[in-house]
């Protein structure tokens, strides 16, 4: 059976954390929380069984994100380097006159070099945002 949770520090020591800690999360997490209608902004209210609930989702969620942060990040990361300096190579070699449709490969190369930079830098960002959200979390 649920209990309900009718204070922050009765729903902070739920969860073992500060009344900070869980109010911080209702923001950023959606820890949910409910405020009765008309009631002061102060007063909250809270099943233990959706806390419990939003916790097991909570947990789920983090090991898909360390999942595909751990698979992806090394091997895609270097993939993409490597192409990335294949394409710097080639553009040397143009630059040096050893191509003879210098235009059309040298504009291929480039934008090939956008996207592979592009690709890189989303990896890296989507990386730095799972390993923040996780030690939000924790």
């Amino acid at each position: 059976m649920s209990k309900m949770l009718s204070s922050w520090k009765e729903i902070a020591h739920f969860f073992g954390k500060g009344v900070r800690t869980v109010q911080r999360w209702e923001k950023t997490l959606n820890l949910p929380i409910r405020r009765p209608p008309g009631a002061p902004s102060n007063v909250v209210l809270a099943r233990t069984s959706d806390l419990e609930e939003w916790m097991q989702r909570s947990a789920a969620l983090r090991g898909n994100t360390e999942e595909l942060a751990a698979d992806r990040q090394p091997d895609d990361l270097k993939a993409a380097i490597a192409e990335l300096d294949s394409e710097v190579v080639k553009l040397i070699e143009l630059h040096s006159g050893t191509h003879e449709n210098v235009t059309d490969v040298t504009s291929d190369a480039i934008t090939l070099v956008r996207t592979l930079t592009e690709r890189v830098r989303t990896l890296r960002e989507h990386d730095e945002h799972a390993s923040l959200e996780l030690k939000k979390v924790a």
